[in-house]
């Protein structure tokens, strides 16, 4: 009877001390682990942060367009120039400062542009590979009910360093665009 005693009595032991020593190494691995997670959370937010460049208004033009060619472009590929004159002479892109969602909430483009909308036409003229061209119309409430309360405004340069210098606004405008009144003055449809 002593020796199955023993015999148990040293199974119990040999089971107490390898329980203690896989707990001892599990705590040991849970250490590790936490520290590996802590550095891996040290090392993300000591990350230099990059700030985001400023958006500037290319020179010449007023800041609100600012970063136009990031907003929603209404032409899917540029817009050629119209045989037989075309006031905005040159490759075209048009871009507006809403969403496809404010402008064509069902999929389909609704008129007329909610108040604050700016459309910007930009034109690489002829043999030029700098925009030398941009063409602006800002929609507020009540500065002009005979247009929809459109504002319209045309710079120019001849350098891509240059800067742009007014050459036309509001009634040098109305002419043509009042072709195209029911869509609300802006030539170019959402495509």
């Amino acid at each position: 009877m002593k020796t199955q005693t023993r015999n148990l009595l040293s199974c119990l032991a040999i089971i107490l001390i390898s329980c203690l020593l896989l707990s001892a190494c599990a705590e040991k691995q849970l250490e590790e682990l936490i520290e590996q997670q802590e550095e891996e959370k040290t090392e993300t937010v000591e990350e230099p942060i990059q700030p985001e460049e400023p958006v500037v208004a290319l020179p010449g033009l007023p800041d609100d367009v600012a970063g136009y060619t990031q907003w929603l472009k209404l032409n899917a590929e540029p817009i050629p120039p119209v045989p037989d004159g075309d006031p905005h002479n040159g490759n075209k892109n048009v871009y507006v400062n809403k969403t496809r969602e404010d402008i064509a909430p069902n999929g389909e483009q609704q008129f007329p542009y909610p108040d604050g909308s700016i459309v910007v036409k930009e034109a690489f003229r002829p043999g030029k590979d700098f925009v030398g061209l941009i063409a602006i119309m800002r929609k507020k409430a009540g500065v002009d009910p005979d247009h929809n309360d459109w504002e319209f405004i045309e710079y120019v340069r001849n350098a891509p360093d240059a800067e742009f210098r007014v050459i036309a606004k509001d009634g040098v405008c109305w002419g043509c665009h009042s072709d195209v009144e029911d869509i609300d003055y802006v030539f170019t449809e959402l495509d």
